[in-house]
This record gives structure tokens, sequence and C-alpha cells, in this order.
């Protein structure tokens, strides 16, 4: 008995020699961009217009191309620990406070791509999730908050209001500059923070 994964090679086999297509999937929770190489049938170029998740498609070989974005929510860990977050490094946030001291700050952002915008992401920003995180998302979210939570003073941080409002600001600021890509920020969040030692046990003996 053929296993599932021959049974499908051999409907898509059939399916090329009879149409001449070749099938082209999108998984459950991505979308897929075609791109004309060839104007035959359709004007060339990235086509205006992204293919539902979980189906297949069927087009021509070697005229087409197939690309496919995740549309689920992505999160990006920027921590001090490397053992934890979105590399395995040292990842936190280094900066200095308004009153001009150095902390470092875990910071944690989640985002999700805009289905409707997958073709612009393809023709003007990235041709894959990974480019597009690691090229596009971190570059913008590790120095938009630097220079926001860098307008708190030292002491400000041992406040979560403080931290909170500064997270808000963050995220209005960095979707300013990533939606028109194609690209939301759903939450930015902070985790732990760390001065010098010197100074974090100055702070703690004078509190």
């Amino acid at each position: 008995m053929r296993s599932l994964k021959h049974m499908i090679l051999l409907a898509a086999l059939s399916s090329f020699l009879i149409t001449g297509c070749w099938p082209h999937q999108a998984g459950p929770t991505e979308v897929g961009v075609r791109t004309v190489k060839f104007g035959i049938f359709k004007k060339r170029g990235v086509e205006q217009k992204y293919y539902a998740p979980g189906k297949t498609y069927f087009f021509m070989p070697i005229i087409n191309d197939w690309h496919t974005f995740d549309t689920k929510l992505q999160t990006m860990e920027m921590t001090f620990d490397p053992k934890k977050g979105d590399l395995r490094a040292r990842d936190d946030l280094l900066f200095k406070t308004i009153d001009g001291n150095d902390i470092s700050l875990d910071v944690i952002i989640q985002y999700r791509i805009d289905p409707v915008k997958a073709p612009y992401i393809l023709q003007n920003v990235a041709q894959d999730d990974f480019l597009l995180r690691q090229k596009i998302v971190r570059t913008v979210v590790r120095s938009v908050p630097r220079d926001i939570f860098g307008e708190l003073k030292t002491e400000d941080f041992y406040i979560s209001s403080q931290r909170q409002a500064k997270a808000e600001k963050a995220q209005e600021s960095i979707n300013a500059i990533l939606e028109p890509l194609g690209v939301m920020i759903t939450r930015v969040s902070t985790k732990d923070y760390r001065f010098p030692p010197a100074y974090q046990q100055a702070i703690e003996d004078r509190k």
C-alpha cells in the first residue's frame, strides 16, 4: 500500500502530465504569493493578491515562482541570558538613561504580518520570513526602543508603570515604521533590567 506521501507525489505528477501545472502549497498559517516570470497569459511580476492558507494551487513551473509567508503571531525575545530568547547569545538592549547611567534591558516583541500586504513584502521588503525577521523587524525593534527607554531616569526603571508607558510608546513608534511595510507589532514588553554592579549597589543602599 502506497504511503500518503507517495500518493500525493503521484497525484502531482499526474496533474503535471495532464495539465502542465505543478502544485504549490500554502501551509495552515501561511499565505502564498505568486510571481509571473514570463508574461504569457498574465502580466509579468509579483501578482498583487495573496493565496489563502491551507490550500494547494496549481501553476505551470518555470514561468512562475512561489513564495510563502507565515501569518501566525511571532515572538522575538531579546535577553541577557544566552540560553533563552531569539539568539543563542547575549541579546539584551544596551543604552544609557537620560541621566547618563548605563543599563541593559530584556525586551519581548510580538508581531505578525498583514496577509493583504504579502505581495508588497515580497516585492519591496523581503523574500522570506527569515530575512523579514532578521533584516527588517530585528533592525527596527533593536534601535527604536533604545531611544524611547533612554528617556527614563535611572530610578524610573524601578516603577513598572513608567516602563509600561515607554513600552506602549515604543510599540506606536515601531508600528509607524513597520506597518507600511506589512508588519504589525502587537506587543512590546520588558523583563529584567540591569545596571553596572557598583551603581546597582549604590541605589539599593540608598533605598
